[in-house]
């Protein structure tokens, strides 16, 4: 009876989720596809209820979980807004000019101009910013995308802490969001690319994007072969505005006191901008791709449960790149934060394999994948693959930076005061003019870092308060720092934080010390 009761019910609900996926599709929206794979889900449910006994309870419990997740990501999952990319440099050019006239506006209009007249600190720290500058700011930033989102993007990932809240919140947003371009506009570089007849060249193409970022947009297709593929198209006008972009940029962020001046703004620009331009070229991403995927998955650092998907050279160029699809969910999606979080097994060895990535990337292949985006690391809960994807911000790391960069890290396990500062010399974190309290930020900075491969034994990252402690050296280096960190700091420091931050969010445990101690004998490879 409870079979039959169970069966009934999966059939009802098997119905209406395919009705309501069928009208998702049939309106064009881009939740179908998600309707549909619960669709799959609730008819395996269906077909292992009608073929149960008592045994297969669990499996049931499993797939109902599974279609719960997908339920809520249905809910949640944000239609993403079609708005025109400016693509002449006139057209970017106002762009920016019509931010920063909406910005001065603003900040006179809610009074925020008296308190930047204001002695006190709070007023100095927050600068023009407020609620509304900030979100202005955001959808502008949204609706530009290139350069101007990737700096966005930077800020929120790796000075989030010391930034004015509201902008903090606001880059937050510009870090996960993006506008899509409309139709005509990915017809013309659909066509620039592959001529007028660029669509006989798939067996399917899906022209409703499942994904956007700061240089481009993500559809799914399939070549005449039956193999699914992921396209990624760069939105026109973006490469060619990346120096004019960056210049009024840093006018628009200076301007306004957003930035605090013991970031460095303009070696952020100025990393921004060398980064977005090796971005820009997706040849170069689809060669970092294949030396990635050979890395991983063919050397003697292969990994095991980690996938790099293949290139389909045929059906790329400089604007287009298009790889073979990959199923997962961004590893953020593993936590509570989105329904029942995973088993601690699961995440434990998945923040694991984070973690190796990074160490082997850079100590071992020299090679960094520095863009620590969640949706950059799918993984599949079916097969227990973590797939990597999005190589175009890929960094080459000198030899001899390396070699020091890893003493540094294994000082800052051991807290070795004397060789943290010797080496943070040696490689340019300090000048050797730095103030007492200076000194002291930067040691504590270090030993915080080093903390969670300081012994050996699992370390708990449910407890490692990183980010809080983090940010109050971080008023200190607003202050006091005198010289900006080392140029290839920017991109490492922000892959190595955001894989961090990622097994804290995870509430993982890693035996992080025996990982390290497996690369400080080794001697990098040579690329």
């Amino acid at each position: 009876l409870k079979n039959t009761i169970a069966r009934k019910s999966c059939l009802h609900m098997f119905l209406r989720c395919r009705t309501a996926a069928r009208r998702k599709l049939q309106s064009g929206s881009l939740l179908g596809l998600n309707g549909l794979k619960l669709t799959r889900v609730m008819a395996r449910a269906n077909t292992t209820v009608s073929n149960s006994g008592d045994g297969e309870k669990e499996e049931v419990d499993i797939l109902q979980k599974k279609a719960d997740r997908i339920r809520t990501k249905l809910r949640e999952r944000k239609v993403l807004k079609e708005k025109e990319v400016p693509s002449t440099s006139l057209a970017r050019m106002m762009g920016f000019g019509g931010m920063a006239a909406k910005v001065a506006m603003q900040s006179v209009f809610s009074g925020q101009t008296d308190n930047v007249q204001n002695e006190t600190s709070a007023a100095k720290d927050q600068g023009w910013i407020n609620d509304a500058v900030a979100d202005t700011i955001a959808s502008e930033l949204c609706r530009m995308r290139g350069a101007a989102l990737k700096v966005g993007q930077i800020l929120s990932l790796q000075d989030g802490q010391n930034l004015p809240r509201p902008l903090a919140k606001a880059l937050e947003r510009v870090r996960t969001e993006a506008n899509i371009m409309p139709k005509w506009q990915l017809e013309e570089v659909m066509s620039r690319s592959f001529g007028s007849e660029w669509r006989a060249k798939f067996k399917e193409f899906d022209e409703n994007p499942v994904a956007a970022a700061s240089i481009g947009q993500v559809h799914e297709g399939r070549t005449h072969h039956g193999t699914k593929v992921a396209i990624k198209v760069q939105y026109p006008g973006v490469a060619k505005g990346v120096e004019a972009d960056m210049a009024n940029l840093q006018r628009l962020l200076t301007f306004g006191q957003f930035v605090p001046k013991g970031l460095f703004l303009d070696k952020v620009i100025s990393t921004a901008k060398e980064e977005l331009s090796m971005e820009c070229d997706y040849i170069r991403e689809a060669d970092n791709q294949e030396r990635f995927r050979e890395f991983f998955m063919t050397s003697e650092a292969k990994i095991d449960g980690l996938n790099v998907p293949s290139v389909h050279r045929e059906l790329s160029s400089k604007d287009i790149i298009t790889t073979d699809w990959v199923e997962g969910e961004p590893v953020d999606r593993l936590t509570g934060d989105f329904g029942e979080w995973a088993p601690q097994t699961v995440r434990d060895s998945v923040a694991r394999r984070l973690l190796e990535v990074v160490l082997k990337e850079l100590f071992v292949f020299r090679k960094v994948q520095s863009d620590p985006n969640w949706s950059n690391f799918l993984y599949n809960d079916e097969n227990d693959v973590l797939n990597l994807i999005d190589f175009g911000a890929s960094n080459d790391y000198p030899s001899e930076f390396v070699s020091k960069y890893l003493k540094l890290v294994k000082a800052c396990a051991d807290k070795d005061r004397v060789e943290i500062l010797r080496i943070s010399k040696d490689i340019g974190f300090l000048c050797g003019r730095e103030s007492p309290s200076m000194i002291k930020a930067h040691v504590e900075a270090a030993y915080v870092m080093g903390e969670p491969f300081a012994s050996g034994g699992e370390f708990d990252f449910a407890k490692f308060k990183h980010g809080e402690r983090m940010a109050e050296q971080g008023k200190v280096f607003l202050n006091e720092r005198l010289v900006p960190p080392p140029k290839e700091v920017y991109t490492l420091h922000r892959k190595l934080f955001g894989a961090i931050s990622t097994c804290v969010k995870l509430r993982a445990k890693v035996a992080c010390r025996d990982l390290l101690d497996s690369f400080t004998e080794k001697k990098p490879s040579v690329n």
